[in-house]
């Protein structure tokens, strides 16, 4: 074996040292040639006709009012004012069902028709009732005109006269109880008329404008006039009604601003809706120990579902902060709670904020901005948008 050649070794390590570049000096200088800087945030810059179109609204920060307010959790429910349930005045069989579970009717919409046996009846009694009263007239009316003339005796009048009053009210009654099974003026006047061919026909019709929440009607089905066939509910107003614990009692009283919202919404998205206390339950629920609080809330889309949980925030004082803007103006960028605002030079920069007390549309800014600083108030998305934009484009541009 020949002997290692120890200079021939350290010479050749000595020529990879010098010819090797490291990776750390490579990186900084292709930085360089790049002209980026890690640390240097996008800039956001944005024209007065920016400001415009995106709808940015700016304001200066400055003391404001906080309303105090209570959580408390609730759930709504259909207003029974404007919940229906809709019987059969008569008993009968469901011959056809036009309105089904979950269907939108307005007042007056044909629902199902049924055949009825005591309908029919009813609407005979009434034309033989109505017959025997025209003829008892016609007698009344020969009566008179013979006892006139002293043809025939006062008491052959008398007699004709008492006739047509008991036929007339014997008309009324039968007339009557065709009303209380829900026909119309119309409808009877169509039977004696004998318009109406089917006399067994009788139509239960939606009596308010709602949506169909429960349905017991089947075609061929037995309805008696204790069946609840049909339930519409109005929902264009509900009621949500939140729990009041004892401790909690001397702070909730009718008249306070409410704001209730879920966090159940559309993609998770929390909707929120403003009233106001409109009753509160004189008596504790035996139970819980709890009060109620009612809550009246428009409901024109549909959103407040009966039967939803929601939380609710009732405004209990006022309270005097430095600095309050608005909740709309806060952002959340990359985790921290932040404010965009405006420099001298009209640039906007996110400056982190540490919030305090909140109320329904306003928050106290306890650090991260000075009085008189100007702020974005509205619509700051349109700039966290661009920042998130400036920063991806940053990422990608090795």
């Amino acid at each position: 074996m020949k002997p290692v050649n120890l200079k021939l070794i350290s010479y050749i390590f000595s020529l990879f040292i010098i010819l090797s570049v490291p990776p750390f000096a490579l990186a900084e200088e292709q930085g360089h040639a790049h002209g980026q800087h890690e640390d240097e945030e996008p800039e956001l810059n944005f024209s007065t006709v920016q400001l415009q179109e995106f709808d940015i609204k700016l304001a200066q920060a400055k003391s404001g009012v906080i309303i105090k307010t209570l959580d408390l959790t609730g759930e709504v429910i259909v207003a029974p004012e404007r919940l229906f349930h809709i019987v059969p005045r008569v008993s009968g069989v469901v011959r056809q069902v036009f309105k089904h579970l979950g269907d939108k009717v307005a007042a007056g919409d044909l629902l199902a028709t049924l055949s009825s046996r005591e309908l029919a009846n009813a609407k005979a009694e009434f034309v033989a009732a109505d017959s025997l009263l025209q003829l008892a007239n016609t007698n009344l009316k020969r009566e008179r005109e013979l006892y006139k003339s002293n043809i025939t005796a006062k008491r052959s009048y008398l007699v004709a006269r008492q006739v047509q009053a008991e036929m007339s009210i014997n008309r009324k009654a039968a007339e009557q109880r065709l009303l209380a099974t829900g026909l119309s003026e119309k409808s009877i006047l169509a039977v004696i008329r004998s318009v109406d061919k089917d006399l067994t026909l009788y139509e239960l019709r939606a009596p308010a404008d709602g949506v169909i929440i429960e349905k017991h009607a089947a075609q061929g089905e037995v309805l008696n006039i204790n069946t609840r066939s049909f339930t519409v509910a109005d929902l264009s107003q509900v009621w949500v009604n939140l729990t009041v614990y004892q401790m909690d009692l001397p702070s909730i009283h009718q008249g306070q601003q409410v704001s209730i919202s879920t966090h159940f919404g559309i993609a998770d998205q929390q909707t929120e809706s403003i009233s106001h206390i409109s009753w509160l339950s004189p008596t504790l629920n035996e139970k819980t120990r709890s009060a109620t609080a009612r809550v009246v809330i428009d409901n024109p889309n549909g959103y407040w579902r009966p039967g939803l949980f929601v939380s609710a925030n009732v405004a209990i004082a006022k309270k005097q902060a430095d600095i309050v803007i608005p909740l709309t103006a806060l952002q959340t960028i990359d985790g921290q709670t932040s404010v965009f605002v405006q420099h001298d030079d009209a640039g906007f920069e996110a400056q982190a904020v540490q919030t305090g007390r909140r109320d329904f549309q306003q928050v106290e800014i306890i650090q991260g901005l000075k009085p008189g600083q100007t702020y974005v108030s509205q619509n700051a998305f349109s700039l966290k948008a661009q920042l998130q934009k400036g920063e991806f484009a940053e990422g990608h541009s090795h």
